[in-house]
Parts: C-alpha cells; structure tokens; sequence
C-alpha cells in the first residue's frame, strides 16, 4: 500500500489501514517531515514524528495535503505507545480535521501574514498568554508569514497556526491584509454516479435513496455537495451497510475511485 497523500484523506489512509487489518509500519513523508505509524492486524500501537511519539503523533500529519505513504509489512513497532481503540483514533484524526477547517477560513495557508492588533482604549484590564502565544506575537511583525514564523520559531506549521488562531480569537492579532479564500470544488456528478453505482452493487436499487439522504443529511445537494465533505458522506453512507465484509468493500472501492479522482 503506496502513494501519495495528495490523492487520499489521512482519515481514510488510518481506516484502509485499520479495516484492512494491516500489520507493519505505515511511513509518511512531506519534505524533510517524517510520520511512522506501527500497525498490528489493524490496531494502531504506536507512532512516531518530528515533536514526539504517541497520540499526537497520529494529529501531526492532519494538515498535510501532500507528501507521499507508503506501508512496510515487516515493520515492528519499538513500543506501545498507543491504548485507544481504531474508531477512538479515527474520532479525534475526524475532529482534528474539522478544527482544522475552522483555522482556515482564518489562515487559509502558510503566507498568510499577521500583525499586533490594537486593543479597545477602555481595555485596561491584565491579558494572561501562554509562553508559546507570546513567543508567537512578538514575531507578528505585518510582514512574517506564518510559515515563516513556524521556521524561526522551529515548531510545526500546524501548532502555530492554531496559536495564531486562538490570538485571533482573543482579539489580540488581526490579518495584515484581506483574509482570501479559494472556492469550494464542487463534487462532479460523474463521481456520484459512480458512488451511486458501487452502493448499488453493495445493498441494492435502494441505493439512489440512500445516497441522496446521506447527502441531504450533510445540508447539501447532489448538484451543489462541496468535494471537502465527499469523506465524511462515504462515512454516512458507510453507516447504512450492516454487513461488516459489504461495508468494508464499499469503503475500499470508494476510497479507491476518489483516488483515482484526485489523481486528474
């Protein structure tokens, strides 16, 4: 099992992985930015990556949209770091993703640039940062990128931008310039069709139905479903599928065909 991160989502890397019961040391690589995840028959033990080993390990990675996986049967894991069931893991990689979508309609990438904000007169009250926000707002200079920040100082993209976040929220940083973001890619109907064509291999005609229920449940249409809540329908629809080996196959060609998808 190989490729590239570009192509698939790390939620349905870790659930191929898992559900497939994989057994060995999954590598995952962004430039100089190294992710090892070790497998046993599908439980997820331990992880490594450049701040740590562990939970925070398998987050590392959510905000990466490129780089390149590849899975080492003959990997075995140096420790057991890791306690928590595949769903558990498979949760916490969901809501990270789904923070991390909220971080980007304020940071919608790496250059974007901050400054200081100016405090209401009437805030005459005492302003509590952690060391990590401080370090991070005497480097929003109006010119620094938030990558550029995260280099200086050498902690992850994705930590700083969360702290960038939070001091937004506080009111204590502000964009330096409009904050851009790109539109939503829109889910083309031939790839729905052949969702709905793969689902009704799996459980039947009933599956039109089921998929534009699925769809209808996420607030959205057919014509209009935006590609980043394509995962999390293949999840819904997944849901509806009570035999575990059906469940899995569907997944698994699904995950595959949107592969092929990104691919072009």
């Amino acid at each position: 099992m190989q490729g590239n991160l570009s192509h698939i989502s790390l939620t349905d890397l870790l659930l191929l992985a898992t559900s497939g019961k994989k057994s060995g040391v999954l590598k995952l690589a962004r430039g100089k930015e190294t992710v090892e995840v070790y497998l046993t028959e599908g439980k997820i033990v331990h992880a490594t990556c450049p701040i740590g080993e562990g939970d925070k390990a398998l987050l590392y990675p959510v905000t990466w949209g490129e780089g390149t996986f590849n899975l080492h049967p003959n990997g075995k894991a140096p420790a057991a770091t890791i306690n928590k069931t595949s769903d558990e893991i498979l949760d916490e990689v969901k809501a990270m993703t789904r923070e991390w979508e909220t971080i980007l309609d304020v940071i919608p990438s790496g250059k974007a640039v901050f400054r200081i904000a100016n405090l209401p007169e009437d805030n005459t009250g005492p302003i509590t940062i952690p060391n990590v926000g401080w370090r991070v707002l005497s480097k929003l200079d109006g010119l620094r990128t938030v990558q550029e920040i995260a280099e200086i100082l050498r902690i992850p993209f994705a930590y700083i931008a969360k702290v960038v976040f939070s001091l937004y929220q506080a009111g204590l940083a502000e964009p330096a310039g409009s904050i851009t973001k790109p539109a939503a890619d829109i889910v083309p109907p031939a790839l729905l069709n052949r969702v709905a064509s793969i689902l009704t291999e799996v459980i039947g005609p009933m599956a039109p139905l089921v998929l534009r229920d699925q769809i209808e449940a996420l607030g959205e249409s057919p014509d209009n479903l935006p590609e980043a809540k394509l995962d999390e329908l293949i999840s819904l629809v997944g849901r509806e599928i009570s035999d575990g080996k059906l469940k899995s196959k569907f997944e698994e060609s699904m995950f595959q065909e949107i592969s092929n998808f990104k691919r072009f």
